[in-house]
């Protein structure tokens, strides 16, 4: 089967216009009514209802179902084209989220640079979301994705690294500063200053909102950490915040108190790849190293 055709075909479905195909490839019309006729010549069956009276095309059943093949197969390509270049390049393209990049891959950078891998990772930063679109397009070879549930998708081979909790942040001089822990409810009528929803925090924020039936003002959000953490403490009065505790460390001039609540939701940080993926050599020892850390969640 001609790739050609199948990319002819998947255009012509989408404009229904011989002529607007023909324009959008470079070639004549009657090129693109060949590849068709091809095309049904080799599934041995109609794909196409040509309306001469109307200049129309409407499409049988048989062809709206090998158009969702056609795309398929052409991502499936796409994705191949892009793994082998890759290969050649002997590089691994992972994706980091912001704060997975900022605050968790700084301590795990030594353990690469030692083992000969950092100098061979492109790294590309980027929301969890958007990353994990990324991964299954084949746009990048590996992600550390954040999460607050373990990640479940078929098309998706994942390894947990760490866990990590949540905190509540406030300034030195708030009245909570005193305290090591806090119960939601008792943060009703706290102003929030919140991470904007590029990030997971507000889901995990809202799961806790409705565990607790508690539901605290968001007065601001953004996307910047350091933004936030400087409201809290230059602006004591202006707000408090939520945090993984990766985002706060010891020498943060904030404070982090921890949450009292049980069944709290945790910042789950996974190794992520497409199950259909052959791992190279190089990717597999990434993975082999940053694995390390899952054996040791789970003491084994």
């Amino acid at each position: 089967m001609n790739i050609k055709d199948l990319q002819y075909y998947k255009k012509l479905y989408q404009e229904k216009r011989y002529t607007k195909v023909a324009n959008f490839f470079h070639v004549s019309q009657p090129a693109i009514t060949a590849a068709i006729q091809r095309l049904e010549k080799e599934l041995g069956t109609q794909l196409i209802i040509r309306d001469q009276s109307h200049h129309e095309i409407r499409f049988t059943e048989s062809g709206r179902q090998f158009e969702r093949h056609a795309t398929q197969m052409l991502k499936e390509l796409d994705i191949a084209r892009k793994e082998i270049q890759a290969l050649k390049m002997e590089k691994v393209s992972i994706g980091l989220p912001p704060i997975i990049g900022n605050y968790y891959f700084p301590a795990i950078s030594s353990m690469l640079a030692k083992e000969n891998l950092l100098q061979n990772m492109n790294v590309y930063e980027d929301g969890s979301q958007s990353l994990f679109h990324k991964l299954l397009t084949g746009k990048m070879d590996m992600a550390l994705l954040g999460a607050i549930h373990p990640i479940e998708d078929e098309h998706v081979t994942s390894h947990l690294l760490a866990r990590k909790k949540f905190k509540i942040i406030v300034s030195p001089q708030h009245s909570l500063a005193t305290r090591k822990s806090v119960a939601f409810q008792e943060l009703k009528d706290e102003p929030f200053i919140q991470l904007s929803d590029h990030f997971i925090h507000p889901l995990a924020f809202e799961g806790l909102s409705k565990k607790t039936r508690t539901h605290p003002p968001v007065i601001y959000r953004t996307n910047d950490i350091q933004i936030i953490k400087g409201m809290v403490v230059i602006a004591e009065n202006v707000g408090i915040s939520f945090f993984t505790e990766i985002a706060v460390p010891e020498y943060a001039p904030v404070i982090a108190l921890s949450l009292a609540d049980p069944g709290q939701p945790e910042f789950l940080i996974s190794l992520a790849y497409r199950s259909n993926h052959i791992l190279t050599p190089l990717q597999q020892k990434l993975v082999d190293v940053l694995t390390k850390q899952e054996q040791r969640i789970n003491g084994s």
